[in-house]
């Protein structure tokens, strides 16, 4: 069980691992290499014209892809860092349209001062949010692997000692049958 009631097992984060050595690949160019994509033109084409086929095919294949419960309320409260994010841009957003309206003492203007600080609000919420918990997973995976370490260090002088005992034991007893 996860922090927030989940049922999932908490996200696992890699460890981080070197890059390999830049000067072992061979160099490539971009002049040398094949191009990705068609040259046709497409993004030069006038925007104001209308989609053609194609790009309105990509636009209904991606369509297709959202369902309605894709939208649930379920859904978003699970998200982690959610309300955080939410409480921040009602904040701000109770904050920038009064302050608006009592400067301005306009109600369209505060309302789009208001609504823009909910927008930035989430935004900034949502990122703080992120990035403690990123923070947070970094120092447990941190913790862990130093625990390990210790782990396999004690588990090293152990049989070093075991070891030893061993050995001591075995001349004892090699000592005892020669002495016979």
């Amino acid at each position: 069980m996860g922090w927030f009631g989940g049922n999932s097992a908490p996200i696992k984060i890699s460890a981080v691992t070197e890059s390999p050595d830049p000067s072992k690949q061979p160099q490539q160019y971009l002049e040398d290499l094949p191009p990705k994509f068609e040259d046709n033109g497409v993004a030069n084409q006038g925007q104001g014209q209308g989609q053609n086929s194609q790009n309105a095919g990509v636009w209904e294949a991606a369509m297709d892809q959202f369902k309605w419960s894709d939208f649930t309320v379920d859904r978003f409260v699970g998200m982690p860092c959610f309300r955080e994010a939410m409480l921040t841009g009602f904040q701000a957003m109770g904050v920038l349209g009064v302050v608006t309206f009592l400067i301005h003492k306009n109600p369209s203007r505060s309302l789009n001062w208001s609504i823009g600080g909910f927008f930035l609000g989430n935004v900034v919420g949502w990122e703080q949010c992120r990035s403690i918990r990123r923070r947070s997973f970094e120092t447990v995976e941190k913790a862990r692997q130093r625990k390990e370490e210790s782990n396999a260090k004690k588990l090293s002088l152990s049989q070093d000692v075991e070891d030893l005992l061993l050995k001591k034991f075995n001349e004892v007893q090699n000592h005892d049958s020669s002495a016979k």
